[in-house]
């Protein structure tokens, strides 16, 4: 189901009131340079919830945009969601307003930008590959 985004955790609290008692995980998707639909915006946060009884699972999408995108928390209404909400955090930039705190888990504190945003600039350093490195080789050799 999609839930407007400023309805989300009133969404969520009325779900697990209904019995959608677990997070399963929540999860991000950037959508920027997916032009295979016209998304309601650019961010599309993915909530799983499970309702041990009955074993019904349930997807909820919220979309949301701005610089920075905001949501609210639930992490006090599901407390595995405040680990996921940060790691949201840091490799989106997803603020969740409420969150007790929200800071990076993956990344150093000092490091600039988002990694899994798609206009995130993708760099490194060039590694020196070779077949006939010993670690690569899995067929036995040739008696």
């Amino acid at each position: 189901m999609t839930v407007a985004s400023e309805n989300a955790r009133d969404a969520l609290s009325a779900l697990k009131g209904d019995g959608y008692q677990l997070l399963v995980f929540l999860t991000c998707v950037d959508h920027l340079a997916d032009r295979s639909r016209d998304w309601p915006a650019r961010y599309e946060l993915v909530y799983q919830l499970r309702n041990l009884e009955t074993r019904e699972q349930l997807r909820v999408r919220a979309f949301v945009d701005g610089d920075p995108p905001r949501i609210d928390s639930v992490s006090d209404l599901f407390p595995p969601a405040n680990w996921d909400e940060r790691e949201t955090y840091d490799m989106f930039g997803i603020v969740f307003t409420g969150h007790p705190d929200l800071t990076r888990i993956l990344m150093p504190d000092d490091w600039v930008g988002h990694p899994l945003r798609r206009d995130y600039p993708v760099g490194g350093e060039v590694v020196e590959f070779s077949e006939e490195h010993e670690a690569w080789r899995t067929a036995p050799e040739k008696a």
